[in-house]
């Protein structure tokens, strides 16, 4: 049975995406055997067309082609991120570069799942003191699912009107603070009204978001703006409409949502570029270290210089 993989031009058996540790190991489909290849683009990439028996890496059990589905669309995913978004992520980490040379802030927004990319950046082994996690509880806390803390609350939240402008009235920003909105769809009135606010107050806004689904998509806000329309860099994290990679013959609906993949890809792209700017500028980020340690002085101490530095880092806000 013939079984077809969405792939980049570039398999590479080793793709070193960005020196913060993220390393993405292409195999060949972890050997798989190719009898024939044909190409025709699709959602995002170049796809092939596998014929025959399939080797998953474990004999010969039919077993791990869904898993194989999603490996080679994420793996395709990155390496197209890298080629096609480095221009983007450079352009943005400029924006931040700035703003913390300046003793400003970036804030970071995302709602509902999107909330798992400002989580990525800080606080996470690996960041520094400058950007700030404007993380709402009640448009990202619904793992219950039904009942209270439940996912429908969030859900008619996002297209709440006014409720952005609510929260943002809660700080007051500086001059040089900057703001990363985070939204797969870019289309939801909560993220549209959080990137009209920022740029009200004359805040630069870097979005991340799949441009194929927010172009394609209706906008919701009352404006007909969507984020793709108010940011003045966007970061195209690649997702195809609906975030879903993988279909699956007997599932109506497609599973496998990139975003995460690539989200988070981006995220450690940008602060790993920001940090190197900021070298260059001779400012030495205050990081937040490995603390997983026994007995670590060192990491230890660093742990309290990073807490008192980003304590010093949010007084323009409550001033």
């Amino acid at each position: 049975m013939d079984t077809v993989f969405t792939a980049g031009t570039d398999r590479r058996a080793h793709l070193e995406t960005v020196d913060c540790a993220i390393f993405v190991h292409v195999n060949v489909l972890f050997g798989a055997k190719r009898s024939k290849i044909s190409f025709d683009r699709k959602l995002f990439g170049v796809s092939y067309l596998v014929q025959g028996s399939m080797k998953t890496g474990s004999g010969s059990s039919p077993y791990g082609s869904a898993a194989l589905k999603f490996h080679d669309a994420a793996s395709s995913a990155i390496h197209d991120l890298r080629n096609s978004q480095l221009d983007q992520i450079v352009a943005a980490a400029k924006l931040c570069a700035e703003s913390i040379a300046n003793s400003g802030l970036v804030f970071l927004f995302g709602s509902g799942h999107s909330r798992m990319m400002v989580d990525e950046m800080t606080p996470r082994q690996g960041c520094f003191v400058g950007f700030y996690p404007l993380v709402e509880l009640s448009v990202s806390n619904y793992s219950a699912i039904i009942g209270p803390n439940g996912l429908r609350a969030p859900l008619s939240l996002e297209k709440y009107e006014g409720y952005a402008e609510e929260i943002l009235k809660g700080f007051h920003f500086g001059p040089k603070d900057a703001f990363i909105i985070i939204s797969t769809s870019g289309i939801r009135p909560l993220v549209v009204e959080m990137a009209l606010g920022a740029k009200v107050r004359d805040l630069p806004v870097i979005a991340i978001l799949s441009r194929a689904h927010c172009e394609k998509a209706q906008p919701a806000h009352p404006s007909g703006k969507k984020l793709v329309d108010v940011a003045d860099v966007v970061i195209d994290n690649l997702s195809p409409v609906g975030d879903c990679a993988v279909a699956l013959e007997g599932l109506a609906w497609y599973t496998g949502p990139l975003s995460t993949v690539t989200g988070s890809a981006i995220i450690n792209m940008l602060r790993c570029e920001t940090a190197g700017m900021l070298v260059e500028r001779g400012i030495t980020p205050v990081m937040l270290p490995s603390h997983q340690f026994v007995t670590n002085n060192a990491s230890d101490e660093q742990l309290e210089n990073f807490y008192e530095a980003y304590r010093r880092s949010l007084r323009h806000l409550y001033e």
